[in-house]
């Protein structure tokens, strides 16, 4: 059982650090985005389906619009600093898992180890004699 919970520990901390790496290497990038460029409002024009999206959702390119120039306003002002907090979260994140980990991997030692002194309690009073 041990085996288990620290291997399932192991993939979760792999599937944690590429989620904190994908998501250092996104701030990082969109650190120089001020704004929606001109182009990117061509694009969303093109977007099919956008007269279903329109009776579903009105006003939906200008969520967007909003939605990305202040997605570029948090990064702008994020700055430097992205990297930083996401590794901190990071390791943060890994230590939790750690830690949940030991104390299921403890739970099991102390529930093997009451089990087994069960037994030889039980072995004991019901010896033949």
């Amino acid at each position: 059982m041990h085996y288990v919970i620290w291997i399932t520990t192991a993939v979760f901390i792999g599937l944690w650090s590429l989620l904190a790496y994908g998501v250092q290497a996104l701030l990082a990038l969109g650190t120089g985005l001020t704004g929606m460029p001109a182009d990117w409002l061509a694009l969303v024009a093109q977007i099919p389906g956008t007269a279903w999206l329109e009776i579903w959702w009105p006003g939906w390119r200008e969520a967007l619009v909003f939605t990305v120039q202040s997605a570029g306003a948090v990064l702008g002002w994020l700055g430097g600093a992205a990297p930083i907090i996401v590794w901190l979260m990071w390791g943060l994140g890994t230590l939790v898992l750690v830690l949940c980990a030991g104390l299921l991997s403890a739970l099991v030692a102390l529930g093997r180890r009451a089990a087994a002194s069960g037994v030889s309690a039980r072995a004991s009073v019901q010896a033949p004699g």
